[in-house]
């Protein structure tokens, strides 16, 4: 589908099914970690990429991108991002369609890996991290 992306992590469709969000995490230096945007076709291709956002690097190296996504019920993107070995940290990122960031809340645990929106009324947030932690996050004033 696409020549361009080496190391898809997290994929989701927009609510219309029109784009295709897809994170390009690749940890290797000079490696591109974004968070891209792919129109869907008419046909049913997948049309050039727009990046949303891009994950940098600092004095200690390569921000780490996104692991893992879910979409709120508004279409915004939940993503699971960062580490502690460089940039700001774990974190859950709120980015809107458009790839600003909404907001950022910190996770307790290194390198959250992925979420997901649960229980009946789809108010709770999930969360694992690559050391085994599950968290549920309630009152995230965010719906799945």
């Amino acid at each position: 589908m696409t020549q361009d992306t080496t190391s898809p992590r997290g994929v989701r469709l927009s609510p219309d099914e029109c784009t295709l969000y897809v994170s390009q995490s690749d940890e290797d230096t000079p490696g591109k970690r974004e968070l891209r945007a792919y129109p869907i076709l008419e046909h049913g291709a997948i049309g050039p990429c727009t990046v949303l956002h891009t994950f940098g690097a600092d004095h200690r190296g390569p921000h780490r991108g996104i692991d893992g996504m879910c979409l709120d019920s508004e279409g915004n993107i939940i993503a699971c991002a960062g580490w502690r070995r460089s940039g700001p940290g774990p974190l859950i990122y709120v980015f809107s369609p458009e790839g600003r960031v909404l907001e950022t809340h910190p996770v307790p645990a290194d390198e959250p890996t992925n979420c997901a929106f649960g229980d009946p009324d789809l108010r709770t947030l999930y969360v694992t991290t690559a050391e085994g932690h599950l968290y549920r996050v309630f009152n995230t004033g965010l719906r799945g």
